[in-house]
């Protein structure tokens, strides 16, 4: 089974990137089916905005050490 593959790219910041990628997958996985998001961006805004603030503070914590 080859599962279609769907990335955005833009060198600017502030176009929406993550704001779509996120919307598009909750979209997606409400219509049932099955999504992987891979947030290669440093700042990890995408991340953050899937996972729980305790989550991501457990995360970063353990990063730290």
């Amino acid at each position: 089974m080859n599962p279609p593959v769907i990335a955005f790219f833009n060198n600017k910041g502030g176009v929406g990137k993550t704001s779509l990628v996120y919307h598009l997958a909750w979209m997606y996985h409400d219509l049932g089916l099955r999504v992987l998001v891979a947030d290669f961006d440093p700042q990890a805004n995408l991340t953050a905005a899937f996972l729980a603030e305790e989550r991501l503070e457990e995360i970063w914590l353990a990063a730290e050490t």
